[in-house]
C-alpha cells in the first residue's frame, strides 16, 4: 500500500502520543476514504453537467444575494 506523509498541528500529535491504543492509521485511512467517497460521488453527478464555472460563479452569487436579502429583513 503506497504512503502518505502530511503534517499535523503539534497539540494533535500530542493527543495522538497519549493514545497510542487507538490505530490512528486506520482512523485516518477511514477519515479520507470517506471524504474521497464524497468527492466520488460529487465527480459522479457533475460528470453530465453542462454548467461552467461561469454558470456556477452566476448561480453563487445570485443564491447568496437572495439568502443576504432574506435574512435582513428577518
Amino acid at each position: 500500500m503506497p504512503k502518505l506523509t502530511f503534517e499535523i498541528p503539534t497539540d494533535i500529535k500530542d493527543i495522538i502520543k497519549r493514545h497510542e491504543e487507538i490505530d490512528w492509521n486506520k482512523v485516518v485511512n477511514k477519515a479520507i476514504w470517506n471524504y474521497a467517497k464524497k468527492i466520488k460521488l460529487l465527480e459522479s453527478v457533475t460528470a453530465k453537467s453542462r454548467l461552467t464555472k461561469s454558470d456556477v460563479d452566476d448561480l453563487d452569487h445570485e443564491i447568496k444575494a437572495a439568502l443576504s436579502k432574506r435574512y435582513q429583513k428577518a
